[in-house]
């Protein structure tokens, strides 16, 4: 259980609240929120972090402790002990733990829901503004295709990361980020 544990302590540490806590008061603290307040490379860094925080949560989990583990890192991002519980959205360190897990179904199925959130943008978001933003949107699509391609302990690992974002985004849809 120290895993699953050292697991959400490691995505307790956001990156848009450590490097930019400014950013909260305005917005969620992930990669897409220090975009619209600091811009791309400050929104960069966060990702990378966020990410990175990610693999090392797989890197230092023994297999059998690893979809635990990739639920927990995304629980401790979306409500960090360290910031009151109220952190990000979960999508950079669940992407950063499965990378490292299953690198080139991730990267499958990663570019599957930025295709998605491409198609969404340019055919609705992008004139309404209105609605789930593109990232979160095809994020669910990318979800979904690591529930159907990976084996049945890396399904597990997914559907738990996906819980956590769906809650979280649940949360921010309903105003309470």
């Amino acid at each position: 259980m120290g895993y699953v544990l050292l697991a959400y302590l490691l995505g307790s540490l956001v990156g848009g609240l450590l490097f930019f806590p400014q950013v909260r008061q305005k917005d969620l603290p992930g990669g897409s929120g220090v975009f619209r307040q600091k811009g791309p490379l400050a929104a960069l860094m966060v990702v990378l972090f966020d990410v990175g925080k990610g693999v090392l949560a797989a890197f230092l989990t023994p297999e059998a402790w690893r979809p635990l583990a990739a639920g927990s890192v995304v629980a401790g991002h979306n409500w960090p002990l360290f910031f009151r519980f109220r952190g990000g959205g979960g999508i950079a360190p669940s992407l950063g733990f499965f990378l490292f897990w299953y690198p080139q179904t991730t990267l499958l199925a990663a570019g599957l829901g930025l295709l998605v959130a491409g198609l969404y943008h340019a055919l609705y978001w992008g004139r309404r503004r209105r609605g789930v933003y593109p990232i979160p949107f095809g994020a669910i699509f990318g979800y979904l295709a690591l529930l159907f391609l990976l084996p049945g302990e890396g399904r597990l690992g997914a559907l738990l990361s996906a819980l956590a974002v769906g809650l979280r985004g649940l949360q921010i849809l309903k105003g309470r980020w």
